[in-house]
């Protein structure tokens, strides 16, 4: 499968590039900084503006003659409305324009669930980044009523330690998890038709991935 991984550039991105390379992928990989994503036989490299032209990112998304968008990009606060919100949104958008049925998106541990953000464990949480979780939110809403045969992952705090090729799903607090892991989840639910309309809720946990998925 030929598989749009948007946000290359980043670290998610990044791991998620070699996670579907693993899995015989080629990727076409869009980024701003595209000149720091690894090139190879299976990775292609392409310029891309979250902040752009819609009818820009349509032209790239037809150009790549792919079945799959990955959505990895995030703006670590520094532009969530353009970036996180309205960027992913228009990246839906494309998607449709180019005739692309399937999207992968990085989401944040219980954004979509928006009736549970009161919770004490949960409020805590997003308290901690009151700009990024309504972004998040508004960004999964879109997809969720898109009609795009969509999965949107939801990690819990990432950290650059060893992934453990298992997670636990729908925890009760936050917790972490191996961008190598959140990478794998990403990846294999290309591979996996029981994640189409799914919201997955991860942290570090004992479920392999390929369960955790089913």
């Amino acid at each position: 499968m030929r598989v749009i991984v948007v946000g290359a550039s980043g670290r998610v991105g990044k791991a998620t590039i070699e996670q579907l390379t693993k899995r015989g992928h080629t990727v076409v990989a869009c980024a701003r900084h595209f000149d720091q994503v690894k090139t190879s036989g299976q990775v292609e490299a392409e310029g891309f503006d979250m902040t752009g032209d819609l009818n820009a990112m349509t032209a790239t998304f037809l150009q790549a003659q792919a079945q799959a968008v990955v959505f990895t990009a995030g703006s670590r606060g520094a532009d969530v409305i353009h970036v996180d919100a309205l960027g992913a949104i228009k990246t839906m958008e494309a998607a449709q324009g180019a005739g692309i049925k399937r999207y992968v998106l990085l989401g944040a541990l219980y954004a979509a669930d928006l009736e549970r953000w009161d919770e004490p464990g949960v409020k805590k949480v997003i308290d901690q980044l009151p700009d990024y979780y309504p972004a998040k939110y508004f960004a999964d809403d879109h997809l969720m009523h898109s009609g795009l045969d969509y999965t949107i992952v939801e990690p819990g705090a990432l950290v650059e330690t060893a992934g453990r090729g298992s997670v636990a799903t729908d925890p009760e607090q936050a917790g972490p998890i191996a961008i190598e892991d959140v990478a794998e989840m990403l990846a294999a639910s290309l591979d996996e038709p029981a994640s189409v309309g799914r919201v997955y809720r991860i942290i570090h946990g004992d479920t392999p991935i390929e369960q955790a998925l089913q």
